[in-house]
């Protein structure tokens, strides 16, 4: 077995194939290290940017805090808010198990605050108690003010220069070989 292991090892076809397999696996090696890293980096700076700068990860849990804050009250009044909480608990499930996924958090995001929005109306025409109608303005002033950071979040100016500096053939394709996953909008 030895002998013909050695004598497999002296063909040139044999030579030429583990060169180009091992060549193959380096360039996979070397992508899925250097350009991994980096989306791992900028999907990172979703949940936190590292800096003054707010995350839109940050900024979602502010919301979603808000808008359990928002059920709260309805619960004072009867009012029904299984949509808001349903739609609180999709979002919270979205940022911890689609972390790559930045435009299916998108789309959870946008639910909630049409969520929280019909509550607040609803809310706001209901006759509060004094502590529930400042608590009902301040849940409303963190959605509003996390909004706004969101939208001043450089996070998708980021994505955008890094694909369009990175993502070209044959990098595009050799990531997706290599298993790297790409940074999304947040979009």
């Amino acid at each position: 077995m030895r002998e013909s292991l050695l004598k497999l090892f002296q063909k040139r076809w044999f030579a030429i194939a583990l060169c180009v397999v091992c060549m193959i696996a380096t360039t996979l090696l070397n992508t899925r290290i250097k350009l991994g890293g980096q989306c791992e980096d900028l999907i990172g700076s979703f949940y936190d940017t590292g800096s003054d700068e707010l995350s839109i990860g940050s900024q979602l849990q502010s919301i979603c805090n808000a808008a359990t804050g928002l059920t709260a009250i309805a619960g004072h009044y009867s009012l029904d808010s299984s949509a808001a909480t349903e739609a609180t608990e999709d979002l919270r499930l979205a940022m911890q198990y689609s972390r790559s996924e930045a435009s299916f958090i998108h789309s959870d995001y946008l639910q909630l605050l049409d969520v929280a929005e019909e509550l607040i109306g609803r809310l706001e025409q209901a006759q509060l108690s004094k502590r529930d109608a400042e608590n009902l303005t301040l849940y409303t002033e963190a959605i509003d003010q996390a909004r706004s950071n969101i939208e001043a979040s450089s996070y998708n100016t980021e994505v955008a220069a890094f694909r369009r500096a990175n993502i070209r053939f044959p990098a595009e394709g050799l990531a997706a070989f290599a298993g790297v996953e790409m940074p999304q909008l947040f979009q």
